[in-house]
């Protein structure tokens, strides 16, 4: 059986797989992921550093603090070092300070949050930001009733909450993992729903967001995501790829005409070599060797990046990534393609090779 070679630039660590994100971190030494480290053995919290977003190094993996899981849970920047927030049994939020060599300490040792307020029967995922003037927490919640909705909190202190209310709900839908932020004068809630990525582009006063519209976000193979603003002030996307346990490629976010749109991030460029061989893309389809591996929305110029067995792709005018696996041969190094809607159909525009760096 031939060997499937191994992805340059999709980070998964040594042994194991990447599960659900928690955030990334900036510091002056660059960039920190925290993730979910899925084994054969024992759950644990993982966390990598890059200097540039698209190399990463794997740092040591601790245990996950207290009883609970921390799957979609979310990691600030605390007065003390690194501090994550996550979910235990019946609804109840904790947190957990890092330590050293990879470790994690429940701090404090109780939850901070006992369980959901009066008319939710669920809830879980905190995501935890600052405001401006204090800090926010947003969860999602089932309501009584068999509604879905996103509850807020807010606290000085990280460690004292106050229930604000439910900010956004919606009738007959299943939420989880909220990400809110200001993006090109509107406000984006992302959330997963159901094996979906979707996101809401809108306003947020505080206490309520009001979406003008929802969209797709996450296509094929893309798992939760999480946001960040990079060393020059862009606001980025990472993705959990589900069945290949990896960290997507970095994405740059935008809001155009009510569409969340991704972009490949910059500092890609220096490690791409163009030409997908056998990779092809007209009509929202992208085929593998003559097979269909994704379906996107049709569209603009679209733009395909493989690496080993991954392929990502955006397609021009259209919300949000898709994410497939090549089912053909595969080559090393990271490809790129960029496909145009000429009438001649599929036209494979990334012939010509460049040496990788």
């Amino acid at each position: 059986m031939e060997r499937v070679p191994r992805p340059r630039l999709h980070f998964t660590p040594r042994a194991g797989r990447v599960g659900d994100l928690f955030g990334v971190l900036t510091s002056a030494e660059g960039y920190h992921v925290f993730y979910e480290h899925l084994s054969a053995d024992a759950p644990a919290w993982g966390r990598a550093a890059s200097g540039d977003l698209i190399v990463w190094t794997e740092q040591a993996a601790g245990p996950p603090a207290g009883d609970g899981s921390a799957r979609c849970g979310t990691v600030v920047n605390g007065p003390d070092g690194p501090v994550l927030f996550h979910t235990l049994a019946g609804g109840r939020v904790a947190r957990a300070a890092a330590g050293p060599g990879g470790s994690w300490q429940s701090d404090p040792s109780g939850p901070l949050l006992g369980g959901p307020p009066s008319g939710v029967t669920e809830m879980s995922d905190p995501y935890v930001w600052w405001a401006g003037t204090n800090w926010r927490m947003l969860l999602a919640g089932a309501l009584r009733g068999g509604a879905a909705g996103i509850l807020q909190y807010h606290s000085a202190d990280l460690l004292n909450w106050s229930y604000d209310g439910v900010i956004v709900s919606r009738d007959r839908a299943a939420w989880s993992c909220p990400r809110l932020f200001p993006l090109d004068n509107s406000w984006v809630l992302i959330l997963t729903a159901g094996r979906e990525i979707t996101y809401g582009v809108g306003n947020y006063d505080g206490m309520h967001f009001t979406a003008r519209a929802w969209g797709t976000f996450g296509r094929g193979d893309v798992g939760p995501i999480v946001t960040f603003v990079d060393a020059a002030g862009r606001r980025c996307a990472l993705a959990r790829l589900g069945a290949q346990g990896a960290l997507s490629l970095p994405w740059v976010l935008s809001v155009r005409d009510d569409r969340l749109i991704a972009t490949p991030h910059p500092n890609l460029d220096p490690y791409l070599i163009s030409g997908a061989t056998g990779l092809t893309a007209a009509g929202g389809e992208v085929r593998d060797h003559g097979d269909l591996i994704l379906t996107m929305p049709a569209g603009g110029e679209t733009t395909v990046l493989a690496d080993a067995e991954i392929v990502e792709v955006t397609v021009e005018g259209v919300s949000g990534l898709g994410v497939a696996r090549r089912t053909g041969p595969t080559v090393p190094g990271v490809r790129f393609a960029r496909f145009g809607a000429a009438p001649a159909g599929l036209a494979d525009l990334g012939r010509q090779e460049k040496p990788g760096p």
